[in-house]
C-alpha cells in the first residue's frame, strides 16, 4: 500500500485556520474607531466614526442625559464597582449596552467624542474594576476637552483599575475580559490613548488615525505612564529605552491580530487616500459600511456570509459578534454651541440601516431610543433595526437592496436637509432668537426619527412578504434560529 507524504505547508495552513477560528470564539474581536482632524476634512472640522461590535444576542440602545448637579458625597454605580460622583455631570449622548453603566461610544455637550476598543495585553486581567465602556461614559460626563477627558480616563484607571466581565452573566462567558484603547476627539484635536492593565500611552493625532483590537502606538508617542518603559525592560520585553515599542512589547502574542489589523489597514488607507475631502457622508458610506469590497477579502457570496471580520461586521457561528451600533460625529469649532457638535447614529449593522442626526438642544434623542434589552420588543427602535438586519441576512443579495433603496434616499434627504436647517438656525441666532433656533433643531431631529420608524415598519412588511418568493439563501440558519429563540424574535421561514 502506498502512503501519502503529508505536506508540512498544508499542516501549517490547517493549524492556522483552526487557530483563527478558535481565537474568534474565545477572544473579543470587535469594534473599530477612526478620526480625521481639521487638516484632513473637506470643511476643516473634526470627524470621528465608530462601529461598536457586540454579541449577536445583545441590544445597544441610545441614551441622552442632560447636564446634572449631583448630590455631594454620592457614589455612582458603574457596571461592576461604585466610585465617587462628581458635583456636576455634562450633557451627553451615549450608545449603551443594555446591561452596562457605560457606553461603547458617545458625544457630550462640549463636543468631546470617545470610542473604545478591546485590547489584549501581557498584563494581568483584574476580576473587577471599571469596564472600557464605563471609562467612556465617565469621561464624557467629566471632560470639557479631548485632552481633559483623556486624563479623566487616566486618573480613573490609576485609581480604580480596569477589569470585570464584559458579557452579560448567564448569557455568554461573563468572565471574558480585556484592556482598552480609545480615540478621544473634540473640535480642535484628537488623541489616541492605549492601556495595558494600569499602564498607558497617548499620542496626539496629526491628520488621520484608526484603531481596532490591536495596539496602534509604537515608538512615537507624546505622553505615557512614568514606568511604562522600565516595566517593559524589567519584564524582558525589550532591552532598552531605544529598543522600546509599546505595541510590540505589551501585546499578548497568543492573540490573533490579523483580522483587527486588516480593518485598521483598510480604514487608514481610505482615510489617507481621501485626505482633504473627508466628509460625514464619506465616513458613513466608505468606512462604517465597509465590507472590504474591491479587495482580496471581499465576501464570496454576500456580506452576511463573510468569513472575515469586516468593519461592518456580520455575525456567524465561529464569530458571534456583529455591529450593534454606529456613530459619526461632526465637530465644528467655527459654529455656535447649538451646532458645534452633531451626533449621527445608526442601530445594528449600518449597511442595512440609516444614520439619524441629533443635536444638543434639549432632548432630541427620544426616551424610546433608550429602550431595549436582550428580548425583542416592537417598542424598541434598536430592535426594529436589528430585525431589519436579520431579515436581510435571510437572503442578503435580494433583500438588502430593497432596504438600501429606501434608507439611502432617507439619508440623502437628512444630510441635505441638515444643511438647510443649520443655515436657518444660524439666521435665527444672529437675530437673537435662541429659543426659536432650538425648536427648529429639535423638530428636525424628531422628524427624522418619526420618518425612520415608519420606514422600518413598512420595510418589515415588505421583506416578510418577499421571503416566501425569494426563498432563504443563508449559510447559518441554525445559528440565526438560535439567536432569534434567545431573543424571542420570530422571522418567517425559520
Amino acid at each position: 500500500m502506498k502512503t501519502r507524504k503529508i505536506n508540512p505547508s498544508a499542516v501549517f495552513f490547517l493549524s492556522l485556520i483552526f487557530s483563527l477560528i478558535s481565537c474568534s470564539q474565545v477572544f473579543s474581536q470587535s469594534c473599530d474607531t477612526w478620526v480625521a482632524i481639521s487638516n484632513s476634512t473637506k470643511d476643516g472640522s473634526v470627524i470621528m466614526g465608530k462601529n461598536s461590535d457586540r454579541p449577536s444576542v445583545e441590544s445597544q440602545p441610545l441614551e441622552f442625559f442632560s447636564r446634572g448637579v449631583n448630590e455631594k458625597g454620592r457614589n455612582v454605580k458603574c457596571t461592576h464597582i461604585e466610585i465617587p460622583q462628581t458635583e456636576e455631570s455634562y450633557a451627553h449622548i451615549g450608545s449603551k449596552i443594555w446591561w452596562t453603566f457605560g457606553y461603547e461610544h458617545g458625544l457630550n455637550e462640549w463636543g468631546v467624542a470617545i470610542g473604545n476598543e478591546a485590547e489584549h495585553s501581557k498584563e494581568p486581567y483584574s476580576e473587577t474594576g471599571l469596564l472600557g465602556m464605563d471609562f467612556v461614559r465617565l469621561a464624557l460626563e467629566r471632560g470639557k476637552t479631548a485632552y481633559e477627558a483623556m486624563h479623566v480616563i487616566i486618573s480613573l484607571l490609576e485609581k480604580y483599575g480596569q477589569g470585570g466581565g464584559c458579557h452579560f452573566a448567564g448569557q455568554w462567558d461573563e468572565k471574558d475580559n480585556y484592556h482598552n484603547s480609545f480615540i478621544i476627539a473634540d473640535p480642535e484635536e484628537a488623541w489616541v490613548l492605549e492601556t495595558a492593565g494600569k499602564y498607558w500611552v497617548a499620542k496626539k493625532v496629526e491628520d488621520v488615525w484608526a484603531i481596532s483590537n490591536a495596539y496602534s502606538i509604537e515608538s512615537d508617542y507624546n505622553e505615557a505612564h512614568p514606568d511604562l518603559v522600565n516595566h517593559a525592560i524589567e519584564m524582558g520585553w525589550c532591552k532598552s529605552k531605544e529598543d522600546f515599542n509599546f505595541a510590540y512589547c505589551y501585546s499578548d502574542p497568543s492573540y490573533n491580530y490579523s483580522t483587527s489589523q486588516n480593518r485598521v489597514n483598510s480604514n487608514l488607507a481610505k482615510l489617507k487616500d481621501n485626505k482633504g475631502n473627508i466628509t460625514v457622508e464619506f465616513m458613513m458610506n466608505e468606512i462604517n459600511r465597509d465590507h472590504f469590497d474591491g479587495t482580496i477579502e471581499k465576501p464570496k457570496w454576500s456580506p452576511a456570509h463573510s468569513m472575515f471580520v469586516t468593519t461592518c461586521m456580520h455575525d456567524k457561528p465561529h464569530g458571534r459578534y456583529r455591529t450593534a451600533a454606529s456613530m459619526v460625529v461632526h465637530l465644528r469649532k467655527d459654529m455656535p454651541s447649538l451646532l458645534g457638535q452633531v451626533y449621527w447614529g445608526s442601530f445594528s449593522s449600518p449597511c442595512v440601516n440609516v444614520f439619524k442626526p441629533f443635536y444638543f438642544t434639549g432632548q432630541t434623542v427620544p426616551d424610546q431610543y433608550g429602550v431595549g434589552t436582550n428580548i425583542y420588543s416592537e417598542e424598541s427602535p434598536w430592535w426594529l433595526a436589528e430585525k431589519t438586519k436579520r431579515l436581510c441576512d435571510l437572503n442578503y443579495n435580494k433583500l438588502a437592496p430593497v432596504v438600501k433603496g429606501v434608507f439611502s434616499e432617507t439619508e440623502k434627504w437628512e444630510l441635505a436637509r441638515s444643511k438647510t436647517i443649520e443655515s436657518e438656525v444660524l439666521g435665527l441666532l444672529k437675530e437673537g432668537k435662541n429659543k426659536e433656533a432650538e425648536k427648529v433643531l429639535q423638530e428636525f431631529s424628531l422628524s427624522c426619527v418619526t420618518r425612520v420608524e415608519k420606514e422600518y415598519n413598512y420595510l418589515h412588511n415588505v421583506l416578510e412578504q418577499m421571503i416566501p418568493e425569494t426563498g432563504i439563501d443563508y449559510m447559518w440558519t441554525d445559528f440565526l434560529r438560535e439567536n432569534c429563540k434567545t431573543n424571542g424574535l420570530v422571522l418567517p421561514g425559520l
